[in-house]
C-alpha cells in the first residue's frame, strides 16, 4: 500500500474508500455495487417489502378513525392498505406521476382525496386528522422543521403521528451519494461520518434523538419505537441473489434485543400530540 495514502487525513481517506470508484474501475465487484443491493423503494410489486413494512406499522398502532393523512403518499401502495378503517383518507405528494398512479388505484373509492400539495404548506385546518403517517419522506423535504410543524398543526389533540426515516446507525446510505460527476446508488459506511454524509448524500439519515429534538418541542410525545431491517428484494443487481437467503435473518434481527435491532435500515416512530 502506498505510504502516501496511509498518511492522508482520515476524512480524505474515508472519501477515497467510501465514495471514489476510480481506484477500482476494473473491479467487477465494485462496478456491481454501484447498483442497488440492499433494501427497496416502496412499490406494490415488491411483495416482501410491503408485507414487512405493513406488519410493523400494524403492530405499532391501530389503523382506524375518522381521517387519515399520508404525507408523501407516493403511488398509494401503503395508503390504500392502511386506510380501510378510516372514514376519509387523504394523500399528498409533489410528484405528479405517482399521484396519477395512486388515483388510478383508488378509482371508485369516494372517501379518498389525493392531492398535489407541499408537506411544508398544507391546506388543511388545524387539528383535522386523527392520524398522520409519513413513510420514508422526511429525509427528502426541503424544510424539515416547517414540515414537522405542519404535521403537528394538522394533527388532532390526542392524535398520532407515525414516521419512518432512514437510520443513521445502519452502515449503508441507501439513497446513494454524488461526488462531482461520480454517483453511487449505495455508499457503505457514509452514514457513520455525519459531515461527509451531509455533503455528499442525496437524502438525510436520522437518529431517534434527531426526530425527538424536532417533534417533542412542538408538543408531541414519543410513545412507540421500532426498526425495520433489509428485505434484499430490489432487483437489477447481479449480486442480489447472494443476499436474498438472509431475509429470514433480517426478520430475526427485527425481533432481537434493542442493542441489535437499533442498527436496522429504518427507524419507525409513533408520536402522540
Amino acid at each position: 500500500v502506498d505510504r502516501k495514502i496511509l498518511c492522508l487525513p482520515s476524512a480524505t481517506f474515508i472519501r477515497l474508500i467510501i465514495l471514489y470508484p476510480t481506484f477500482f474501475t476494473e473491479n467487477p465487484f465494485m462496478a456491481a455495487i454501484r447498483k442497488p443491493i440492499i433494501g427497496a423503494s416502496r412499490d406494490e410489486a415488491l411483495d416482501k417489502t410491503v408485507e414487512v413494512f405493513l406488519s410493523k406499522l400494524r403492530s405499532l398502532t391501530h389503523w382506524q378513525g375518522q381521517r387519515l393523512l399520508d404525507v408523501g403518499c407516493g403511488d398509494g401502495t401503503f395508503t390504500l392498505r392502511l386506510g380501510d378503517n378510516f372514514s376519509d383518507v387523504y394523500g399528498i405528494d409533489v410528484q405528479d406521476h405517482y399521484l396519477t398512479k395512486f388515483r388510478e388505484s383508488a378509482s371508485g373509492r369516494s372517501n379518498y382525496s389525493i392531492m398535489h400539495m407541499s408537506a411544508s404548506k398544507m391546506e388543511f385546518p388545524d387539528e383535522f386528522f386523527d392520524k398522520v403517517v409519513t413513510l420514508e419522506t422526511l429525509e427528502h423535504v426541503d424544510n424539515l422543521q416547517t414540515t414537522a410543524a405542519e404535521i403537528i398543526r394538522v394533527t388532532k389533540h390526542g392524535g398520532e403521528i407515525i414516521i419512518s426515516v432512514p437510520n443513521r446507525l445502519f452502515p449503508c446510505e441507501n439513497h446513494g451519494a454524488d461526488v462531482g460527476r461520480i454517483s453511487f446508488n449505495r455508499a457503505m459506511l457514509l452514514t457513520y461520518f455525519p459531515s461527509l454524509h451531509k455533503k455528499y448524500s442525496r437524502a438525510r439519515a436520522f437518529l431517534v434523538r434527531d426526530l425527538d429534538s424536532i417533534f417533542i418541542p412542538l408538543g408531541a410525545k414519543r410513545v412507540g419505537l421500532d426498526y425495520l431491517w433489509p428485505t434484499f428484494e430490489h432487483g437489477g443487481n447481479k449480486l442480489q441473489w447472494l443476499l436474498k437467503p438472509f431475509f429470514s435473518v433480517m426478520r430475526a434481527c427485527e425481533k432481537s434485543p434493542m442493542a441489535i435491532r437499533m442498527f436496522g435500515t429504518s427507524i419507525l416512530l409513533k408520536y402522540r400530540k
